[in-house]
């Protein structure tokens, strides 16, 4: 089967439900919950509607020592420095320590590193530096957990310490000293940012002014420094969940209504409307601003911002970090070209390692990483890049989820002068005599641990919709799951074997603009940076759309949007797996009912299934679908009206439990599973058709043991009347759908009642109502095949019941005609005295007998199949008016 470009986990359809009856939630939002693990109504209410738990402060072993320690500093007027780091996450927890120490009296400096003099951490020249200063106490966030070297050089030079980081400590390296750090620890959450540690630590220090002490209400001055807190949260891409959501949630609704001039400013210069403020605004329009003052010359710039007390001072500093960005957004497009051209001109097997290694002399080790995490988006495999200077390498390295890049750093730590970070994300420095050795030994790690599905990259999709349900409803129902990020990433739908109109470039040249159609409803879309993608939308090509649905406010309207997300072509011939490769259902089928199977139907007179026959009560009844089923009962989920059947049927699949697909003629329905229905990768290879065309024997076989549901396999189309038929078949599926309608309401009673555990699907349209009542016709009306049977058999006075005589009755053309039909057909004949069947000890032989013209409603056989047929009829005649494409 050929890879998938996207896929979806599987779920329980009946959580599904129980959420949106708990919730009142859509199905769409049930299902994204669920897939997501918020499989109790009690959670996914709680995710959704509350804003989370902040857990105690002093659940921190340090805490109560590092609270002391600070306020004996604030009482003596001692000299407090808070050394942070020149990432945002630094910047922020450098910052708001800064303001709550000053709030309670403390005498204050700062120091960020510069990346370049000193790199990551505390450095020994830092620590001699704010010694002669008169500091006695350094409290070090966001970095320091590694450092025992350095902050032992403190205690010899009378300086006390405080450690806040998060990050993972170098086995061997935790410092001595007063240390808050969930790793450490058995906090209840182990993913805080640094600056969540700093709010932690200022939560502990303010708990005595709160109203309510540590567990109550947030000190309102705590509160104001929210802002702060989701910022450098949301930047540090760590997880948004538990503590950390409950932080940026209301860290999101301070900074729509701060009264910082430096975040008022920022979001002024990064076009940041507060007041429809979200966390991926703060990703990429105002985090990479204060990064850029890192990256490229002072964090202190950042840091001046953040507590600019005037707007004059902050609308300067915000054009100057402005101005950083532009300049690092250019070289960080020239580095990735440089990188991608010598990846272009490695040799085929350095291209095919599972892990890569750049350097290059001419880099700017401020925007490595960012680079790095373009090259793993577009190679997918772990990415380390070197800026090299003089004799030494300074690293950054990103990776993908199936890889460990500290451990991997671990292993090769002989060969690296420093390094630090954590799974995902890295920092190292190296002599650059190692860099060859290193560059081996990474590739060797790499090519160890990763399979070749792990370099394939496919997109995890939340839901498969269709084009009806993209609503500006759903849009806000969806956007009840923010603030996205790490750990609660934003929802990305799917809209199957979709169409791709009006497609245009921006203005800039740099977006796409276009529809998506599915399943006959529209949508306006827009690809960011996909403008592209133009050149490659042909008329007629079918696409696997991914996309976000978010609202879009424009003139003073607003309106849904599809944000795409990827394009996936669909091949016009899908790879074909399983039981695709059969798909003739003529007379050389080797699986046919022939033979004594199909000469033993005459006994029996192939009769329809009982309650089939039986006269349908209410009339309208399938319309509305309710007497079929215990009033009570909710399985019936009604989709007719939906359109996208194959879409439908797709969405179904995709929730991994077992499906059985029902459907009038299951040899004319082939196509519409194995070609139609747009599945990543296609239909799996285990998938079965059956029908009343199949032999017994054969249809036993393929189903193994699913008499007694032991072995049922995953996904089966049957007709009804096999369904009907085949003891144990419809019972051992979580899943009926009817894809075609049933031949009447009494047919759909009596599937519905031979599955005790089953959701049954109604996905119906006009064109399948359309296409039962010419199977109808073709299948199941004697009057208008009895003629040309009598005729071919007219050809011939003597017939012998061999396989030329089953030819002659079931006709040649693609498909098989039904073999119970033709019986029956032979039944009426034989009962009307028109052919004679006699058995003998050598063979059986059919005789056409002369006779006048008789009344075909003679035949009791033709009765009871007529009587069938009219009910049916005037059923789908009902459908066909009440029931539109």
């Amino acid at each position: 089967m050929q890879s998938a470009p996207w896929h979806t986990s599987p779920l329980s359809y009946d959580t599904v439900r129980k959420l949106c009856r708990s919730l009142g939630t859509s199905e769409i939002m049930a299902t994204v919950l669920a897939r997501r693990g918020y499989t109790d109504p009690e959670t996914a209410r709680g995710f959704l509607l509350s804003e989370g738990t902040i857990h105690d402060p002093f659940l921190f072993p340090g805490m109560e020592d590092a609270c002391r320690r600070l306020r004996r500093a604030f009482a003596a007027g001692e000299e407090i420095c808070v050394h942070g780091d020149y990432d945002v996450d630094g910047i922020t927890s450098t910052a708001l320590l800064a303001r709550v120490f000053r709030k309670l009296g403390g005498k204050v400096s700062c120091h960020l590193p510069d990346r370049f003099s000193e790199g990551y951490g505390v450095s020994p020249n830092t620590v001699s530096r704010v010694a002669e200063q008169g500091v006695s106490l350094l409290v070090m966030v966001d970095c320091g957990i590694s450092a025992k070297a350095e902050l032992e050089e403190t205690s010899r030079l009378g300086l006390d310490t405080i450690v806040i980081d998060h990050h993972r400590p170098v086995e061997g390296s935790v410092p001595p000293g007063t240390i808050i750090s969930p790793l450490l620890c058995d906090y209840p959450f182990k993913e805080l940012a640094g600056v969540g540690l700093a709010f932690k630590l200022a939560q502990a220090l303010l708990a005595e002014e709160a109203e309510s002490g540590s567990g109550g209400e947030l000190h309102p001055f705590l509160r104001q420094q929210l802002d702060l807190v989701a910022l450098g949260t949301i930047a540090d891409v760590v997880p948004l969940v538990d503590e950390n959501r409950a932080l940026v949630k209301r860290g999101l609704v301070q900074m729509a209504r701060t009264r910082s001039p430096g975040l008022k400013a920022l979001m002024r210069i990064g076009q940041v409307d507060p007041s429809r403020l979200n966390a991926g605004m703060v990703a990429f329009r105002l985090a990479p601003r204060i990064n850029a003052a890192g990256r490229l010359e002072d964090p202190g710039k950042a840091l001046s911002l953040l507590l600019a007390e005037s707007e004059e001072e902050a609308g300067e500093l915000a054009d100057v970090l402005n101005g950083l960005n532009q300049q690092r957004q250019r070289i960080e497009n020239q580095m990735l070209a440089e990188a991608q051209e010598m990846v272009n001109r490695w040799p085929e097997e350095e291209k095919s390692l599972r892990g890569y290694v750049l350097s290059s002399p001419g880099w700017h080790e401020g925007v490595i990483g960012i680079v790095a995490s373009r090259l793993v988006e577009i190679h997918h495999r772990p990415v380390i890049m070197i800026a090299e200077d003089g004799t030494l390498g300074k690293g950054s390295g990103r990776s993908i989820p199936a890889f460990d890049l500290h451990g991997a750093l671990s292993e090769l730590g002989g060969q690296l002068a420093t390094f630090g970070g954590h799974r995902a994300a890295c920092g190292l420095t190296i002599d650059l005599q190692h860099l060859e050795d290193f560059r081996r030994g990474f590739a060797r790690l790499a090519d160890e641990s990763l399979g070749k599905d792990d370099l394939r990259p496919s997109r995890h999709v939340d839901a498969l919709v269709l084009g009806r349900e993209l609503t500006l409803d759903l849009a806000e129902e969806l956007a009840k799951m923010e603030p996205f990020g790490l750990g609660n990433p934003s929802v990305d739908l799917l809209a199957a074997g979709a169409r791709i109109d009006g497609g245009r470039k921006t203005r800039d040249g740099q977006h796409l603009q276009c529809r998506v159609e599915s399943g006959g409803a529209s949508s306006q879309a827009i690809g960011f940076g996909q403008a592209y993608l133009l050149e490659h939308i042909k008329p007629g090509t079918s696409w696997d759309v991914v996309f976000r649905l978010e609202r879009n406010e424009f003139n003073g309207s607003v309106s849904p949007q599809l944000n795409l997300r990827a394009l996936y072509p669909r091949s016009v011939e899908p790879e074909r797996t399983g039981d695709a490769d059969c798909t003739h259902c003529d007379s050389s089928c080797p699986g046919r009912v022939r033979g004594e199977e199909f000469w033993s139907l005459l006994s029996t007179g192939a009769p329809l299934p009982e309650p089939w026959l039986a006269a349908d009560s209410g009339g309208e009844a399938m319309d509305a679908a309710a007497p079929v089923v215990n009033e009570s009962d909710d399985r019936v989920i009604d989709r007719r009206d939906y359109g996208a059947v194959p879409q439908q049927i797709a969405r179904i699949i995709a929730g991994g439990e077992s499906v059985l697909l029902l459907v009038a003629d299951s040899a004319r329905r082939r196509e519409l599973l194995f070609r139609e229905t747009p599945l990543a990768g296609g239909v799996p290879g285990d998938a079965l058709v059956v029908g009343v065309r199949c032999s017994r024997s054969i249809i036993a076989s393929r189903l193994r043991a699913v008499a007694d549901g032991s072995d049922a396999p995953a996904l089966m189309m049957a007709d009804f009347v096999t369904a009907a038929s085949t003891p144990g078949l419809v019972d051992a599926f979580d899943h009926l759908v009817f894809v075609d309608p049933p031949f009447s309401s009494a047919v759909f009673a009596s599937l519905a009642a031979l599955a005790s555990r089953a959701w049954l699907h109604l996905i119906y349209c006009g064109d399948e109502v359309q296409f039962t009542k010419r199977v109808l016709e073709h299948e199941y009306s004697l009057r208008a095949s009895l003629t040309g049977l009598y005729q071919r058999l007219q050809a011939g006075q003597i017939h012998p019941l061999d396989e030329t005589t089953e030819r002659i009755l079931l006709g040649g053309g693609r498909y098989l005609r039904n073999p119970q039909t033709a019986v029956r057909g032979l039944k009426v004949l034989e009962e009307l005295g028109l052919i004679s069947i006699e058995d003998s000890r050598e063979e059986s032989i059919l005789t056409m007998l002369s006779v006048e013209r008789t009344e075909l409603e003679r035949s009791r056989t033709f009765q009871l199949n007529q009587r069938f047929h009219d009910r049916c009829q005037k059923h789908l005649n009902r459908l066909r008016k009440t029931r539109t494409t």
